[in-house]
């Protein structure tokens, strides 16, 4: 049985992560669970009123945000809910899925690895569900955001509520790590160079794996498969993780149109550290273009919180977006508008901020993939 640690920096630690000239820093690791032989999650709550045909409201209205501040367009995070940190009636299931993967920051030699799938009440192989894959920060894992089949974590509870309640389209969701091996590789870099390559991994073998296994909207598991059904496809992640999920709108949009980075920034990436005047916004829209999108192609939506030591470093991306034509930022569903940034009161650099993030964004997220059908 292989289990992750749990880390909890310190004041002290997070000062040294916050360097002049914001190009470095990294996440707070949340408790992972370790991988069990066990292939089942716990057996869904059952409601003799409701079926799989009744549950989940597949067109959940825009929701209503307000802006903390107005001229500068962030928007007010809600707090989560007590009663969504705790189980839901209808409850998702989380398995493993193992998958053969190459070392690609490396000699490419082939590894096997492991990672997490969260599948809504009522699943049904014959539909087709929209899918969000998420990443941890340095020193997490495949169970850091959700938990494991054995032990759910809280934001596995606010993703049951959200789509209990029908404010969240039901999808597939899976949190996967960048680590060889799943393993923590106890890097010096704060995992920057292991983010470069963590790509490739995601479009030629986790994707292929995940969706040859569940019903999305691919018609066929290649790249033409892929880039039809990216209107369906969201990638998230959560410190280091918001770095990868800012390195993917610059190389994986044929993939993806929908990102929620949390608490990460371009500024902490190998772009800044080769490039000490680099523009994150400039650099972005470079990329996007190269990739043959543009403006109307994308929608991202920032968060982090007041009390978050990656604030700072978020919010410097944020302005030098706000520089290009590429983003306009304001309230998601606005006409004319690919970019939210959302900012949770006393939220800080941990569990409960990934939680806070993803009940604010996903419901925006998943109601602009329902307007477009």
């Amino acid at each position: 049985m292989k289990r992750f640690k749990s880390i909890v920096l310190s004041a002290v630690l997070v000062s040294t992560l916050i360097i002049t000239g914001g190009l470095t820093g990294c996440s707070k690791s949340s408790d992972n669970s370790s991988k069990t032989n066990s292939s089942e999650a716990k057996t869904n709550s059952s409601d003799s009123k409701s079926t799989a045909e009744e549950f989940g409201n597949y067109h959940p209205a825009m929701p209503q945000v307000s802006y903390i501040d107005e001229e500068a367009k962030i928007i007010n995070n809600g707090t989560v809910p007590d009663e969504y940190e705790q189980p839901a009636t209808h409850q998702g299931k989380l398995q493993y899925e193992d998958y053969k993967t190459k070392d690609y920051d490396d000699d490419e030699h082939e590894m096997e690895k492991y990672l997490v799938v969260y599948t809504p009440y009522g699943y049904d192989p014959s539909k087709e569900y929209d899918i969000m894959y998420l990443t941890h920060g340095h020193t997490g894992g495949a169970t850091t955001w959700l938990g494991s089949p054995t032990e759910s974590h809280e934001a596995k509870h606010v993703l049951d509520h959200l789509i209990e309640d029908g404010k969240v389209r039901p999808m597939i969701v899976v949190s996967m790590t960048y680590y060889d091996d799943n393993t923590d590789e106890n890097t010096s870099d704060y995992d920057k160079n292991l983010l470069d390559f963590f790509g490739k991994e995601l479009r030629n073998d986790i994707i292929p794996m995940v969706e040859s296994k569940y019903s999305t909207y691919a018609k066929s598991l290649d790249y033409e498969g892929f880039k039809a059904s990216r209107n369906h496809r969201i990638m998230g992640g959560f410190s280091m993780g918001g770095v990868t999920t800012n390195l993917q709108i610059c190389e994986s949009m044929d993939y993806f149109k929908y990102y929620m980075p949390v608490s990460g920034s371009l500024y902490w990436s190998n772009f800044a550290f080769n490039d000490k005047n680099f523009d994150a916004g400039s650099k972005m829209s470079e990329l996007i273009t190269q990739q043959g999108y543009g403006h109307d192609d994308f929608y991202i939506y920032i968060s982090t919180g007041t009390l978050d030591f990656a604030k700072r470093i978020v919010e410097r991306q944020v302005s030098s977006m706000k520089n290009s034509d590429m983003f306009t930022y304001g309230k998601p569903g606005e006409e004319g508008v690919n970019c939210s940034y959302g900012l949770g009161t006393n939220e800080g650099h941990n569990a409960h901020g990934r939680e806070t993030a993803m009940f604010n964004a996903l419901p925006a997220l998943s109601a602009l993939i329902g307007a477009q059908q």
